[in-house]
């Protein structure tokens, strides 16, 4: 045999098994699982809630506290009933009960959206391309890596 045949034959003897790619690389055909969402939108609409709630809860405790049996009538004038003192207090409490859902409901949303991101920045780690701030003695710039 010619050395060239020799080393053809001995190519072919040695390949790997189909199933494996040389070098540990990922194939061409192979399915690459898609992008995990950035979480983004829950993170906006949970800081708006638990700022709103917030909101609410503070201005229904104050509401609360004007319309108490000792300051209503000096806080709104001698002209208003006790009835409508009682109607605003009852308002009160229920703002606090609705600012207090809404803080609940936006923790919930801003802690769902910072998991989402968290994943969503390991799987672009993972992917292996990093764009990244760069500071060094003289100066800076940004960085940029790749990973095949």
């Amino acid at each position: 045999m010619s050395a060239p045949v020799a080393l053809v034959v001995a190519l072919a003897v040695a390949a790997p098994p189909p199933d494996e790619v040389i070098g540990g690389y990922h194939d061409r055909t192979e399915l690459r699982a898609p992008e995990p969402e950035d979480g983004e939108g829950r993170v906006m609409i949970g800081s708006i809630l638990f700022s709103l709630g917030l909101l609410r809860v503070g201005v229904s405790a104050a509401s609360v506290a004007t319309t108490s049996p000792t300051r209503c009538h000096s806080v709104y004038g001698s002209s208003v009933s006790d009835r409508t003192c009682n109607g605003l207090r009852t308002f009160g409490y229920v703002g606090i009960g609705y600012g207090t859902l809404m803080v609940g409901t936006g923790v919930a949303f801003l802690a769902w959206g910072l998991l989402l991101r968290e994943r969503h920045r390991e799987w672009v780690r993972r992917r292996g391309v990093a764009i990244a701030p760069l500071r060094v003695e003289r100066g800076g710039g940004v960085a940029v890596g790749f990973r095949f």
